[in-house]
Parts: C-alpha cells; structure tokens; sequence
C-alpha cells in the first residue's frame, strides 16, 4: 500500500502545467515532445510515447496489447484508451473526444512557437473507439469476477 501511495506521489510530481513546460523547454533542439493529459497537464514521454500512454492507463503492455485488434497502431489506441494527447513538434495524435483543458494547452504550445505552423493532427477513429469500449468491459468483468 505504502508502494502504491508512492508511486501515485511520484506520478502526480511529473505533470506539469504548460508554463513550466514552456519555461523547460524553450531552447531545446527539439522542444515540444509530450503527452496532455485530460486535465491540461503535461507529462514528459519517457521512456516513449507508448511507454508513458501505458503507464497512464495504469495497466500492463501486455494486458492491454491484448484487448487490442491486430491491425491497430497500439498509439492510436492509447491514445483513445487513456484520453490523452500525444505531442510531437509536427504532429498530433488525439482521442476522439478531448478536453477544453487539452485544446487550451495544446493552443498555448502553439502560441507559443513549440508546434510547427502546419502540424499535422490525427485523430482515433471510430474503430478504435469500438475497440477501447470493448476492452473497458472486459477489464470491468474481469475485475468484478463476472467473465465466464
């Protein structure tokens, strides 16, 4: 339990507000490589954009690799699993439905010359929200000890 209260301690330490990312970030050769959060913050993508999407939906890559379809990008679907935004200077990938907290983020980046004039933003699409609501049930089945 102890374990578990840290871990939650330490992942609360690693978001940002976007200030504090700007203010960071500002000279790097590469700037603007991130994940926005639901609720506006910001997370380094460490040690990848799929390393962290993955420790965001709090499960096993494993776990979730297995409740994905076989001709998915595993991004996309993290994406649209956790409801987080991935960032990179040129492109992003966004869930289906995002937050007025991440659409304000994601504009101060720009304002703020950390996303290229043309970025490129992808969205998940409709299969991938079937698939993502599909295993959401099964891990609530799984969890309550209803599967058969």
């Amino acid at each position: 339990m102890a374990k578990k209260a840290f871990l939650e301690v330490q992942r609360k330490a690693a978001r940002v507000k976007v200030m504090e990312f700007l203010n960071a970030h500002r000279e790097d050769e590469d700037p603007c490589e991130c994940v926005i959060l639901p609720d506006g913050s910001i997370e380094e993508p460490l040690p990848s954009h799929i390393g962290k999407l993955a420790e965001l939906a709090g499960a096993d890559s494993a776990a979730l690799n297995g409740h994905m379809e076989k001709n998915m990008e595993p991004l996309f679907w993290l994406v649209e699993y956790t409801g987080c935004m991935s960032v990179w200077q040129t492109r992003v990938v966004a869930p289906s439905k995002t937050t007025k907290e991440q659409e304000d983020t994601l504009e101060e980046l720009y304002d703020a010359a950390l996303l290229s004039p043309g970025y490129l933003r992808e969205t998940a699409g409709e299969d991938y929200q079937k698939s993502v609501e599909k295993a959401r049930q099964s891990i609530e089945e799984k969890g309550s000890g209803r599967e058969q």
